[in-house]
C-alpha cells in the first residue's frame, strides 16, 4: 500500500523582520501556523524513480528541480545504498505563493522518507531541513510555533482550537526569486546587536490571536504590495468580507489570510468572495 504524507500551508500569522545579519540573512520573528486541511500530499508509492511524478491543480507551475527533488537527495545522502524513491507529489498550493508549498513539500517528504528508514534521528532531519531552506524546519515540525532566528529556532506555542481562516491568492505570475525581491524592495537596516528575547504570548481565543497579529504585523507586506499591486485589491476583498475580523499577508505573499471566529462564517466568507472572485484560488481553513 502507498504511504502518504500531508503536506500543509504554512501561514505566517506575524513577520517581524528585526534586521539585516552580517552574513546576509535576516534576523525574523514569526508566529506561524498551519492549514489543517488546505496542503499538498506526498505519497511514496511501490517501485524506484529518477524524478518525482506530479499531479494535482498547480503540477504545471512546477519548473525544473524542486525542493522535493533535493529533499530526497539531502536524505539518501544520510542513507548509503538507498534507492531512488518513487514519490508522487499532488499539488494544490499554488507555487511561489508565500504559505510554504515547497518548503511544506519537502519536509513532508523527509517525514515520509523518515517512517521508512526509523534509523534517521529527529537532530538528522532537522540538520536536513536546515540546508534546504529557511522555512523547511518549522513545516517538517507542522505545528504552530515562534520561529525566530533566520528560521532554525522553534518554540512550540499553543493556539486556540477555533481559530478559522480564509486563504486567498489572485493567482498572479511572481518570479522564482519573488522573495529575494521583497527583501531587497523591504531593505532592512544592519542588524547591529542580538535580538532580546520574548516570552511566548499567551493565546487563550482567536482575539488573542488576532491582537498579537495587529500588533506584531507583517513587515513584507508593503514592499511586497509595492511589488505586487495586486495584494492590496486582495486585502481590501477580505477586509469587506462579512465575518472576517482581521486580514494581512502571509510570508511574502501574494497569499493573504482574513480570521474568522467561527468555522461557518469562514465558510459563507470563502463561498462569497468566490462569487465576487471566480479566477482566485479560495479556501476556508481552521489554523493549528
Amino acid at each position: 500500500m502507498p504511504k502518504s504524507e500531508f503536506a500543509p500551508a504554512k501561514i505566517n500569522l506575524t513577520l517581524e523582520i528585526l534586521g539585516r545579519r552580517a552574513d546576509g540573512y535576516h534576523e525574523l520573528r514569526s508566529l506561524v501556523a498551519f492549514a489543517h486541511d488546505a496542503g499538498d500530499v506526498v505519497t511514496l508509492a511501490p517501485g524506484s524513480s529518477a524524478s518525482v511524478e506530479t499531479s494535482g491543480s498547480f503540477a504545471g507551475d512546477i519548473s525544473g528541480s524542486n525542493l522535493v527533488d533535493k529533499a530526497i537527495s539531502a536524505f539518501a545522502a544520510k542513507v548509503p545504498g538507498m534507492k531512488p524513491p518513487r514519490l508522487i507529489l499532488d499539488k494544490n498550493l499554488p507555487v511561489a505563493s508565500g504559505i510554504g508549498g515547497g518548503s511544506a513539500d519537502a519536509a513532508a517528504t523527509l517525514r515520509l522518507l523518515s517512517k521508512s528508514y526509523p534509523g534517521i534521528a529527529d537532530r538528522d532531519l532537522h540538520t536536513i531541513a536546515r540546508a534546504l531552506g529557511a522555512d523547511v524546519p518549522v513545516c517538517v515540525r507542522a505545528r504552530p510555533v515562534i520561529m525566530t532566528g533566520v528560521g532554525e529556532t522553534l518554540e512550540e506555542i499553543a493556539l486556540p482550537q477555533e481559530v478559522y481562516a480564509v486563504l486567498v491568492n489572485p493567482l498572479i505570475a511572481v518570479p522564482s526569486n519573488k522573495t529575494a525581491h521583497v527583501f531587497a524592495a523591504l531593505g532592512a537596516a544592519p542588524l547591529t546587536a542580538p535580538p532580546e528575547a520574548e516570552p511566548a504570548p499567551r493565546l487563550s481565543n482567536v482575539r488573542d490571536v488576532i491582537a498579537y497579529a495587529k500588533a506584531r504585523g507583517n513587515d513584507l507586506q508593503a514592499p511586497a504590495q509595492k511589488l505586487f499591486p495586486e495584494i492590496e485589491t486582495v486585502l481590501a476583498e477580505l477586509h469587506r468580507t462579512e465575518g472576517a475580523l482581521f486580514a494581512q499577508l502571509s510570508g511574502a505573499g501574494p497569499t493573504c489570510f482574513a480570521l474568522f471566529a467561527t468555522k461557518q462564517e469562514a465558510v459563507a466568507g470563502a463561498s462569497a468572495l468566490r462569487q465576487r472572485q471566480p479566477n482566485w484560488w479560495i479556501r476556508p481553513t481552521r489554523l493549528g
